[in-house]
């Protein structure tokens, strides 16, 4: 159950994204067909959605990874330790 939550949210998210695409898109578009056309609300939504859903599943992606020992740390961070 707590899986197909956690689909439903992903899920969700990625749907939101791809709205926030879809926005841009449209007033990219009105913009090249009417220029007297005021875009630049759809263009700012779109981006905050857009940029939102990518934010939140690479968070999800990077503290999946991080909880089963997969990420490294950075190459800097084993140079310092090198060093010392």
């Amino acid at each position: 159950m707590l899986r197909l939550v956690s689909w439903l949210i992903l899920i969700g998210i990625f749907l939101l994204s791809g709205y926030g695409l879809n926005l841009i898109r449209v007033a990219v578009m009105d913009s090249i067909s009417n220029p007297a056309a005021v875009v630049w609300w759809r263009i700012l939504l779109g981006s905050i959605l857009m940029l939102g859903g990518l934010f939140f599943l690479g968070g999800f992606i990077y503290y999946r990874d991080k909880k089963r020992g997969l990420v490294r740390k950075p190459a800097w961070k084993l140079q310092k330790e090198r060093e010392k």
